[in-house]
């Protein structure tokens, strides 16, 4: 059994940027009913205790002729998430009434920001350097961000306006039965970063109210706008089974110790496996973590028994 678990240990060096998304977004609002000034907000999603570094969340032209330029950037430092793990991104004015445990991020700083109703990109970026506005990280229009050196993708969502050439970054792109989205919300179990089905979207007809006629194909039942609060439904609608089946690590890459997300810790066990295959000692605390601290820098594989299933996650660790 160790050899396919060395090979894919391998293919997964590839795609090792994959392994640092523990930051998600969760709600956006670009259009709602009325004026638009203060009322626009994106929330993001992470694990509660955890400190956030060196995170932008980045707003990204799509329209011809200024694609790729960065319309809005709020950079995230310093910020410790309350016990629900929500960071709200909107203006005091609209959202005067946003409290914690959620982090409420002011961008009255920055004057009235607003948000494209038009083909437009979402990203979460995780970036040892600034990530700044009123760049073009696309200067020859091809789709493909020019990021900085090690700056990566956490999180993508995006939509156009119908526009066949658009563009969109990150790979996800939503659409719905008519009509640009207004909003966009993820739903409360799935955890996936970059993708399509993690997402429902539709136009509003009132601030917290979907209009049923125009919707994503996906639109579940009692769904609705909840800014600063949890996501609904919380029924577990939009879940995979493979997504059941893996477990939320935090902070990935991790330097002394991660958190396992999704686990009853007092009931599971951990194996650890590097990239020869060979398994390394580890143990999970009473709080769900594990000690990485004194293990050699690199990939490995994470498997988690939970009571009767088997859980698995991606994890690197840099010193």
């Amino acid at each position: 059994m160790i050899k396919p678990l060395i090979t894919s240990l391998f293919s997964l060096v590839l795609t090792a940027g994959a392994l640092n998304a523990q930051l998600l977004l969760n709600e956006i609002v670009v259009n709602p009913p009325g004026a638009d000034d203060g009322k626009e907000f994106i929330e993001l999603k992470g694990s509660p205790g955890s400190t956030l570094n060196n995170i932008f969340v980045v707003v990204i032209e799509g329209d011809p002729g200024s694609a790729g330029n960065s319309d809005l950037v709020i950079p995230l430092n310093g910020i410790t998430l309350g016990s629900n793990g929500l960071v709200f991104i909107g203006t005091s004015l609209g959202y005067p009434n946003i409290a914690p445990p959620t982090v409420f991020k002011d961008t009255l700083i920055f004057g009235l920001p607003i948000l494209d109703n038009g083909s437009i990109s979402f990203l979460v970026l995780f970036s040892p350097s600034p990530i700044l506005t009123n760049v073009d990280y696309d200067n020859n229009n091809d789709g493909v961000l020019e990021l900085p050196q090690g700056a990566i993708i956490q999180d993508a969502v995006g939509w156009t306006n119908g526009d066949v050439n658009a563009l969109i970054y990150g790979g996800v792109i939503l659409s719905q039965s008519a009509g640009t989205p207004d909003a966009a919300v993820r739903f409360f179990d799935n955890t996936t970063p970059s993708s399509a089905s993690a997402w429902y979207n539709g136009d509003l007809i009132s601030p917290n109210q979907f209009d049923p006629l125009e919707v994503s194909a996906n639109f579940p039942q009692g769904a609705g706008i909840t800014p600063g609060g949890i996501n609904v439904p919380n029924n577990g609608v939009g879940v995979s089974q493979a997504e059941r089946s893996s477990v939320g690590l935090f902070p990935n890459p991790a330097t002394d110790w991660v958190q396992l997300d999704g686990i009853d810790a007092q009931q599971a066990s951990a194996q650890l496996f590097d990239m020869s295959g060979k398994m390394q000692q580890v143990a999970i605390s009473p709080e769900g973590r594990i000690n990485v601290s004194g293990l050699p820098a690199g990939l490995y594989m994470l498997m988690v028994q939970d009571k009767t299933e088997l859980r698995k996650a991606n994890l690197m660790v840099i010193h």
